[in-house]
This record gives structure tokens, C-alpha cells and sequence, in this order.
């Protein structure tokens, strides 16, 4: 009896062990928002590499005036426009970006930007 707790055991740390965050299942909502510490500066990458750099969202003549042309601006935006944000940007069925048929953000981004929004934006 002993043995096969044991083996038990020893397969359930294996089993523990193996499940990186790459193989893990991604979260519906950003648990873990309170423990994240993505910044302003991040974000703003992020968001001026695939989203004013590929002249979707540069300030000038911008869909839906989505101006991110400054980090102000973006914020402005975020806060205005919530529902709109986590539902193009952020959420599960996110689209963004969608011009010149590049890809939507990988959801592990979309989670940073969901928890940096979720914490106030920080700089």
C-alpha cells in the first residue's frame, strides 16, 4: 500500500512538473492581475508596434479616432472607450490588428494589456 501511494505520488509532482506556462490553458479573465508589473512604457511598445507604426492608429485621419499617436492619448482612449477596447484589443475574441492581414495580438499580450488597464495604467 505504501509503494503504490508512493508511485502516487512521485507521478502527480511529474505531472505537476511537466506543465509550463506554455502548456498550460490560457485563462478566460486575467487572474492574476494584482502579481503582473507590465508599465506604461511596455504597453506603449506594444501598441505603437502594431498599431500606429502600421499607420492604423498613428493621430491623422485614424479609424474611429483612435488616436495612440501619444501615450496620453492612448490612455485618453482606454478610458473612454472600454468596452470598445476589451473587446477589439483585449478580450477573447479580440481582432486586433486586423489591417494588411496581420495576426491578432498573441492572447499572453492581450492579458499583459488587460491586467495593465485592470491596474490603473500605470506608468
Amino acid at each position: 500500500m505504501q509503494r503504490l501511494l508512493n508511485n502516487l505520488i512521485f507521478l502527480a509532482a511529474c505531472g505537476l512538473a511537466a506543465c509550463t506556462s506554455e502548456q498550460a490553458p490560457e485563462p478566460e479573465t486575467p487572474s492574476a492581475c494584482a502579481s503582473v508589473d507590465i508599465k506604461s512604457a511596455r504597453v506603449y511598445t506594444i501598441i505603437q508596434q502594431n498599431c500606429t507604426n502600421r499607420s492604423c492608429h498613428p493621430g491623422s485621419g485614424s479609424p474611429l479616432l483612435a488616436d495612440f499617436s501619444t501615450l496620453a492619448k492612448l490612455k485618453s482612449y482606454i478610458t473612454t472607450n472600454g468596452a470598445s477596447w476589451t473587446a477589439r484589443v483585449t478580450g477573447q475574441n479580440a481582432d486586433m490588428p486586423q489591417s494588411m492581414s496581420f495576426p491578432p495580438l498573441p492572447r499572453a499580450v492581450r492579458d499583459s494589456i488587460a491586467c495593465w488597464v485592470s491596474n490603473g495604467m500605470p506608468d
